[in-house]
Formats: structure tokens, sequence, C-alpha cells
């Protein structure tokens, strides 16, 4: 019978390595809320891209063998991998100004990474294929300095879409341990299967995040959060009407979540923009 454990050691040994990067940068750095922008815009990234790769075409599995349902090990290994693994390497290379050198060695660090994983079974191609990570790892570090740059710079674009992507990363996470503990699934017709949601489930999360994005894009008010609190409940029933939605959760409990959740996308506003006159990743420069 094979052990567990052994599938579990390669991952724990890469988050420690990649948290202690991550917590060097933050260490290092002066601008800290730009900072944690880009680490959740670096995640969004790596999780839209891995909603078509992995969700949607099955291009590889992962096998850390820390939750028993398969599907959700598997899920839950893509997330060690695009929340932590990549993006913390990615802040790490833009904090300290690492270059295509750099850049390039990162893409042979993660490919050797791949073959061993792969060597230990820990991980499965399906058609995925390790030039790909050769080739995107670096192309994926450079645009995590261009985002930097605009960060900083007050790109009217990039403080949106960091935003939206803040709490879409938050939106997916939440919704992933609301269907690990078996509180909601997304799905087709009378029985939902996981294949089905966890195609769905990121849609779900796109939607809700852009709207909550627009109601705060003016301002970070009591209206704005009532809105946002109005568009879940209204999506959450819309989507149990149509049968795409089973739902298992306390209504004061699923209430009280909502409501946390949506003050933390009001705070997340905040942070990107300020209050006032002061405020904001602006005050990073000042």
């Amino acid at each position: 019978m094979k052990n567990p454990k052994r599938n579990k050691i390669p991952f724990i040994v890469l988050f420690l390595i990649h948290t202690s990067l991550l917590g060097y940068s933050f260490y290092k750095s002066k601008s800290k809320k730009q900072l944690f922008f880009l680490l959740m815009s670096n995640t969004g990234l790596a999780y839209l891209l891995e909603f078509f790769v992995l969700n949607l075409f099955n291009a590889y599995r992962y096998k850390p063998r820390v939750m028993k349902n398969n599907f959700f090990d598997n899920i839950f290994g893509a997330i060690l991998s695009q929340a932590i693994f990549v993006p913390f390497t990615a802040v790490f290379a833009t904090v300290f100004k690492l270059g295509w050198v750099w850049k390039l060695l990162g893409g042979i660090y993660f490919s050797l990474i791949e073959l061993i994983f792969l060597r230990l079974k820990v991980y499965k191609h399906n058609w995925w294929r390790t030039i790909y990570t050769l080739i995107l790892i670096p192309i994926y570090f450079k645009i995590s300095d261009w985002w930097s740059f605009l960060l900083i710079k007050k790109n009217p674009f990039i403080r949106f879409i960091s935003l939206f992507l803040s709490i879409m990363v938050t939106e997916a996470n939440l919704l992933f341990i609301f269907a690990s503990t078996r509180k909601i699934r997304f799905g087709f017709g009378r029985y939902h299967s996981w294949t089905e949601h966890f195609i769905t489930v990121p849609l779900y999360a796109i939607s809700l995040s852009l709207v909550s994005t627009l109601s705060f894009l003016k301002q970070n008010d009591w209206s704005a959060k009532l809105r946002v609190l109005l568009m879940i409940f209204g999506l959450d029933w819309f989507f149990k009407k149509k049968k795409l939605l089973k739902e298992n959760l306390h209504g004061v409990d699923y209430v009280a979540i909502r409501i946390l959740a949506v003050l933390l996308y009001g705070q997340f506003r905040d942070w990107v923009y300020g209050t006032g006159n002061k405020g904001g990743i602006e005050e990073l420069e000042e």
C-alpha cells in the first residue's frame, strides 16, 4: 500500500521554501500594500490560466494526497502551485529586480521541480509538457514586473483589474472551502458532479467579483456594501432557482460569512484607491 505521507513531503518542502521567499520579500519591501496586490494579481492571473488548463482541459493532475476526494486533492495541489509556489516566487523576483537571466533560471527551476514531481508520481501529465512550463514561467515573471510598475504609477486599468483579481482569488478560495466541507455544489441537472462544479464555480466567482468591483469602484460606503450583498444573495437565488447550485449552509452562518467577505472587499477597495486624499497604493511613493 502506498504511503500518502510520501506524497505530501515534496509539497510541504516547496511550501516552506516559497513561503520563506514571500516572507523575506515583505520584510524587505517598503511598499507592502502594493506588494499585497501584486501577489493577489499574480495569483488571480494564475487562477485564470488554471481554469482553462486544468478545470476545462485537464492538462495534468496533482496528487498531494492531502484530501480524500481525488477531485479536491487535485484542486488543492493546483492551489498550492498557482497560489503559493509560482506567485510567491514571481513576487520575490519582482521585489529584488531579478533580470532575464534569473527569470530563465526560474523557468528551469520550475521545470526541474515538475520533472522531479513526475518521477515521484505526485504529479501526472495528460497533454501538458514541461517545455510549456519552461517557456511560460519567465514570461509570467516579466508580467509581474510590468504589473508592479503600473500599480506604482497608479494606472487606472491595472488598479481596477488588481481589485477585481483580489476579490476573485478570495472568493474562489472561500468557495473551495465551502465545497470541500460539502456546504455547496454547483452543477447541471439533478446530480451535480464535481467535474461540473469545478467548471461552473470559477464563472460564478468571476461574475461576483466583477460586479463587486464595479460596485466599489466609486467609493466604499454602506450603499456600495448593500448593493454587493444584494447582488450576492440575488445571484445565489438565481443559481438555486435554475438548479445550478445546491447549498447546505445554515442561514445565519451564511449571511455572517457573506457580510464579512463584503467588508473585506470594501477594505481591498480602500487599500487600492485610498479614502479621501490619503491612503491607497499611492501613499507608498510618498
